[in-house]
């Protein structure tokens, strides 16, 4: 069993699915991620970097951006549309606007 994550994934705008196949695509969503960072801790770890990178992007938008803000920016959107066309592919879901939120609540909150 899959120790407990800092995380979840909800899959948004899924009209026409099953609550048992939303539930099948987020916890496949989450397995794919952990296998391409290597872990929940990575997963989390590059999400939030990720949304550092994005809002320092839009607080200072006529600001250079850092080559580390652009890598995590990168690193995460590929990995999670990567993640998003797998899991939809496995799971047969057509397109249909779909698309994954990850949720990440804070460590000395829960």
């Amino acid at each position: 069993m899959r120790a407990q994550a800092k995380y979840n994934a909800s899959l948004m705008s899924a009209a026409g699915l099953s609550d048992a196949q939303k539930q099948a695509a987020e916890e496949k969503f989450v397995e794919v991620l952990e296998h391409t960072f290597g872990g929940g801790s990575a997963v989390r770890g590059a999400y939030c970097e990720w949304l550092a990178a994005r809002s320092l992007i839009a607080e200072n938008p006529s600001q250079a951006s850092a080559p580390e803000e652009l890598q995590a920016i990168s690193r995460w959107e590929q990995a999670a549309e990567a993640a998003t066309r797998s899991v939809f592919r496995q799971l047969k879901i057509g397109e249909t606007g779909a698309f994954f939120e990850l949720h990440v609540w804070n460590s000395r909150t829960h």
